[in-house]
């Protein structure tokens, strides 16, 4: 007669700074050597990839500056749009892309240009803020919610200040954060709202809805999908105004955009989206390995607000990567390298897993 000992199940460690286990938790031994190979692929990858790169505060701001001072000046906002690219050397065509949306420009053009970055700095502290409700409960350690802090902090120099102050997209990706962090069953109309908002203000937001509505589809929440609906038809009638304004405004002469598709390298995005806050002012080699710590992190931590900010964010960089916009690294901005303070944690199962296999011995006996 045989008999075998019973296996033994991996006991699982405590989490490092999360109160709660992640996504990566409880892998098996072959798929957390797979995950920790790829995240080494991919350092290697951006290591061999990367390149100097135009920042993307350079590619946005002059643009943005121009058509504020020309509206200042007393110039109508389309023709005041129009003579900025035309001096910037920027393509026209199509209209419809390359001219902003007017909401943002008039009302800066309004105010004194201390007013209109004490307003952007006031809506950077509310995300901070909102944010800090969603880690204060997932992060048990001060050190932990300290490290949060100064990565959100990072995230938003210089895009609250100036010339990024009067880019379009600098304020909604801000919006966008902002709408994340409402996502809740008594915040639902709030991120609508705010959701509505970023997208008047540029159309790059418009892939932030679409996500929200295919999550909210997802999960059958019908208020939600209902909402999204709404704020994304008022959209399209805010864009076909701007259609119509601009429809005898640019000449045939006028420059074309490149092809639609400007494939980009993943170096490149990275590169990208840390030359908009404070992480750019490290050298590019040590901030590629940081990028794919963030993903992980953001991957690993297991909370609904962490799923849709992740979910948006890869929208985002598929999108940058196949397009190369600077609009849409932008809005990868304020939240992205907040994923660094769940990776720890994530990294920390993996080890785990890996040193953790046991040998298991079967042993018959014959009487």
């Amino acid at each position: 007669m045989g008999s075998a000992p019973p296996v033994r199940q991996r006991r699982l460690a405590r989490p490092l700074w999360l109160n709660q286990p992640g996504r990566v938790t409880g892998l098996s031994p072959m798929r957390a050597g797979g995950v920790l190979g790829l995240l080494l692929l991919l350092i290697l990858v951006f290591w061999a990839t990367q390149r100097p790169i135009v920042p993307v505060p350079d590619r946005l701001a002059p643009v943005s500056v121009t058509i504020i001072d020309h509206v200042r000046h007393g110039q109508s906002f389309y023709p005041a749009a129009i003579d900025a690219l035309r001096e910037n050397e920027q393509p026209l065509r199509p209209a419809l892309i390359a001219v902003p949306l007017p909401a943002l420009p008039v009302a800066l053009a309004t105010v004194s240009p201390d007013i209109g970055e004490t307003l952007l700095i006031l809506l950077a502290l509310s995300v901070v803020v909102a944010w800090a409700r969603s880690w204060r409960i997932a992060l048990d350690r001060p050190v932990a919610q300290g490290l949060a802090l100064i990565l959100a902090v990072a995230g938003l120099y210089p895009l609250v200040a100036w010339p990024m102050s009067v880019v379009p997209e600098s304020w909604a990706a801000l919006l966008v954060a902002l709408s994340l962090a409402q996502h809740r069953p008594q915040g639902m109309a709030t991120a609508v709202a705010l959701g509505l908002a970023a997208m008047i203000v540029t159309p790059v937001a418009l892939v932030h809805a679409l996500v929200m509505l295919v999550l909210a589809w997802h999960s059958r929440a019908r208020q939600e999908v209902i909402g999204w609906i709404i704020a994304i038809a008022l959209f399209l009638l805010v864009l076909a105004a701007h259609a119509h304004a601009l429809h005898t405004a640019v000449t045939a002469v006028d420059p074309v955009m490149g092809d639609a598709l400007a494939l980009t390298t993943p170096a490149d995005l990275i590169a990208g989206v840390a030359s908009t806050g404070a992480v750019g002012f490290l050298p590019l080699s040590l901030v590629l390995p940081l990028a794919v710590l963030a993903a992980l992190g953001w991957l690993h931590w297991r909370r609904p607000v962490a799923r849709r900010a992740g979910v948006t964010m890869a929208a985002y960089a598929l999108a940058a990567l196949l397009t190369g916009g600077a609009g849409f690294l932008l809005m990868l901005a304020p939240l992205f390298f907040l994923g660094l303070v769940f990776a720890p944690d994530a990294v920390r199962e993996l080890v785990a897993t890996l040193r953790d296999r046991r040998r298991i011995t079967v042993k018959r006996v014959v009487r």
